[in-house]
């Protein structure tokens, strides 16, 4: 099992912001996809690239980013699946010659899918040398995935969103926020930004983000068995201290009741989104301009209104628009405008500028543009 076992086929940036130099670089690769799939991974990487678009703080962050698709053939569709896990756990006993040997039951959990950390890391470099974060994506509609170097995981109804989630551990070094396996946890305090051990008001992880009247801790659990079901003490939203992490039922808090790394579906709490924007916001597009056009020429008759629209600009660019009198001379002022925004799509922007001549006379004009930050 492993290279032996397939091929890399190709590279393709599938969103392109920008020089991977100065953008934050995600590598998308396939497992267990023959050639004859290809166009079956494609189209889920393109699901998980629609996924990380619509969620927070990702959306707000879309321009610091790269996506780069590396097709990568298996010679056999799937993952191994371990007859029984050491957890109870049990599959179909098979195996699959794939090139990265991704398998389930890693660990003895049998939900952990993972295969060789190294060949993804030496694949993603190869293929992107600016690579930030690689994501390895699974031929399995078996639950699955796993966080280490590379993100993993299968394409399980849920498949984009255990993407997400496993992102947020291997790129952004978040802890799991939920307890399945330790009781109290003991292995003092942690390095991951979104976990912590410290119930003093003034020293905790996150104490700029708890308001003084939270109580700490803010929820415990009493079983310290299995994580608790009771509702939030607080109000949603509310940042304290919350029992559950890294695995373990006590000993070791998370900063909001429910956050992404703790139940799938959910927003990502508010120190999470804080991690995340913090590693990316380095990558956005900096002041790069100005550069200046005219777009449109028109004509508007005495006090007439009319609009113009231009479509096809890349949404990451930050555009100025302007609209300027070119005859007659005006002693008072001649035009104004509003300018609205549509978002044609993930990487596209239309704009509508709508005009007003206030003068009694028919104006000549132009619609000029000033990009002062662009990819």
């Amino acid at each position: 099992m492993g290279t032996a076992d397939g091929a890399v086929l190709g590279t393709t940036k599938i969103v392109d912001h920008g020089a991977d130099s100065a953008r934050w670089n995600l590598v998308v690769m396939a497992e267990g996809f023959t050639a004859a799939e290809q166009d079956a991974f494609h189209v889920a990487a393109e699901s998980f690239v629609t996924k990380l678009f619509t969620t927070e703080p990702f959306r707000r962050m879309w321009c610091a980013i790269n996506v780069h698709r590396v097709d990568v053939r298996s010679d056999e569709s799937g993952a191994d699946e371990p007859a029984t896990c050491a957890d109870g756990g049990t599959g179909a006993g098979t195996t699959r010659r794939t090139y990265f040997d991704a398998s389930f039951c890693r660990d003895g959990t049998n939900r952990l899918l993972y295969g060789s950390e190294a060949l993804a890391v030496a694949t993603a470099a190869a293929a992107v040398p600016a690579v930030h974060a690689r994501v390895v994506i699974v031929n399995s509609t078996r639950y699955g995935g796993a966080g280490g170097s590379a993100a993993w995981f299968s394409l399980a109804p849920e498949a984009a969103e255990i993407g997400v989630h496993e992102l947020g551990h291997s790129a952004f070094q978040l802890a799991d926020e939920y307890g399945d396996s330790i009781a109290t946890w003991s292995a003092g305090e942690p390095s991951e930004p979104n976990v912590t051990t410290v119930t003093d008001r003034a020293t905790t992880k996150w104490a700029s983000r708890i308001a003084a009247a939270t109580p700490l801790p803010t929820q415990e659990n009493p079983g310290c068995a299995a994580m608790t079901t009771a509702a939030s003490p607080v109000p949603a939203g509310t940042v304290g201290l919350f029992a559950g992490g890294s695995r373990a039922f006590c000993g070791i808090y998370h900063p909001q009741h429910i956050c992404r790394m703790q139940v799938l579906g959910n927003e990502f709490c508010a120190v999470c989104k804080e991690a995340i924007s913090a590693r990316l916001r380095p990558f956005l597009p900096a002041f790069s301009g100005p550069v200046v056009g005219t777009q449109f020429h028109g004509t508007l008759t005495a006090r007439q209104t009319a609009r113009w629209f231009t479509y096809d600009w890349p949404a990451c660019w930050h555009v100025l628009w302007t609209v300027v009198p070119t005859t007659p001379v005006t002693p008072t002022p001649g035009v104004t405008w509003k300018v609205g925004v549509e978002r044609a799509s993930r990487e596209r922007t239309t704009y509508w500028l709508t005009v007003t001549n206030l003068t009694d006379a028919s104006l000549e004009l132009d619609g000029r543009y000033e990009i002062v930050a662009r990819t």
